[in-house]
């Protein structure tokens, strides 16, 4: 029985261990914002555990943030759901669930990861309860929910995370303006040329967290795709509704970029 009883509690606290929650020092954040800032939070070392604390401030319970023509949509309180764009095996929590106008919170990073190097751009999705007012030619005075994508309502605006191998100095440039042969070599094209429509194939054997793009002849962007894969992917671009001619399909990632000509016949 004793051994019964000793299980138990074991289990109690590792159950407390697990939902533990974040401690909100509001002094650490006065103003909106997240303390530490991206580029002063500790970088994450391949393969080694990480636990990093945020203490976080929202904007003033219906301060004006955002103004389009004459209306003003103002934050009431912000519900973060989840976090995307983390390295694989960290975990994000939030306390509390939901932040008031004005309001402290905190919330943690914990975790292994053994994701390649890089620079990881968080997207926080949830909701954000808004009050929209507005005058002449805009007159309206109401409470409106938004769910989806919160960078804009919440400090993860702009917030990301990097990971580096042990020994490797930490929030330094990681070459994403170098070009990756690797890279290179992962991806194909198929057909080429062909009448607009292609398949993107990618083969890596380390995630791939970046953004696939199509440029014309004048070096303007016509296509774009966030991409964050491990392993094989295949997707089509189709570019039926442009002109004949050469574009570059390119993919970026914080590694580095690589690129492959293709043609519309």
């Amino acid at each position: 029985m004793k051994k019964i009883y000793s299980l138990l509690v074991a289990v109690v606290l590792l159950a407390s261990a697990s939902y533990a929650q974040c401690t909100i020092n509001a002094g650490a954040q006065t103003t909106p914002g997240v303390n530490p800032t991206a580029d002063q939070l500790p970088c994450i070392v391949r393969s080694q555990a990480y636990n990093q604390t945020l203490q976080v401030k929202i904007q003033e319970s219906f301060d004006t943030t955002i103004i389009v023509e004459a209306v003003h949509i103002q934050v009431d309180s912000v519900r973060i759901d989840s976090v995307t764009g983390l390295p694989t095996g960290i975990l994000f929590s939030r306390y509390p669930d939901v932040l008031l106008g004005g309001a402290n919170g905190c919330g943690t990073f914990t975790g292994t990861t053994t994701d390649t190097v890089g620079h990881y751009e968080l997207t926080a999705w949830g909701t954000a309860w808004l009050h929209v007012t507005g005058q002449s030619p805009f007159p309206i005075d109401t409470p409106y929910a938004y769910s989806g994508n919160l960078n804009r309502f919440s400090p993860f605006g702009g917030y990301y995370l990097d990971v580096i191998n042990q020994g490797g100095a930490c929030h330094q440039s990681v070459g994403i303006n170098d070009f990756s042969a690797d890279l290179n070599a992962a991806f194909s094209v198929y057909p080429n040329p062909s009448n607009g429509v292609f398949e993107f194939r990618l083969n890596a054997g380390n995630r791939v967290n970046g953004e696939l793009e199509v440029i014309d002849a004048t070096g303007r962007v016509v296509y774009s795709q966030k991409l964050d894969v491990i392993g094989l992917y295949n997707t089509y671009i189709d570019l039926t509704s442009f002109s004949k001619g050469l574009y570059t399909i390119r993919l970026r990632t914080a590694e580095g970029f690589a690129t492959k000509n293709i043609s519309i016949n």
